[in-house]
């Protein structure tokens, strides 16, 4: 029976160290078009913006639709342990929701052809439980054109 358990322990050990990371090392530079996807919990359609970005050296270009508000981006950034650390460098006016900048942490998931970035947010823990609250993420969904 001890042999079993033993048996039964080593194949589980082996059969999860073999499986392969989901984020990557490194960031590509490139540039990627998808869209920007925002799900709010309380809608049942998310919604999405179509977006462009250039990533090179450690510093990122966003091209979006001119009547769309925030209409671009440039900033730099970093990448660490599957995090990204993007910083927004444009001045813009206080009329739109701030979190669809590229600015922040974000999770990233990458094959060298897609990319992805979740925009990360700290856990909040004074909530009421008299109050409701709605959750909100943001998430670039992008492909390498180049």
């Amino acid at each position: 029976m001890k042999v079993q358990i033993c048996i039964l322990l080593f194949a589980m050990i082996l059969s999860l160290s073999c499986k392969k990371p989901t984020t990557v090392d490194v960031l590509l530079d490139g540039n990627y078009t998808g869209v920007l996807v925002i799900t709010n919990s309380v809608k049942s359609v998310p919604e999405t913006r179509p977006i462009s970005i250039s990533l090179k050296d450690g510093k990122f270009n966003i091209t979006t639709s001119a009547e769309l508000k925030p209409s671009g981006g440039r900033g730099t950034y970093t990448f660490k342990n599957g995090i990204g650390y993007f910083t927004d460098e444009d001045i813009r006016t206080a009329d739109f929701d701030w979190n669809m900048i590229l600015n922040g942490e974000y999770n990233i998931r990458s094959s060298g052809v897609n990319l992805t970035l979740r925009k990360r947010f700290d856990a909040k823990t004074d909530l009421s439980p008299a109050t409701s609250y709605a959750t909100i993420d943001y998430e670039y969904i992008l492909k390498r054109t180049n």
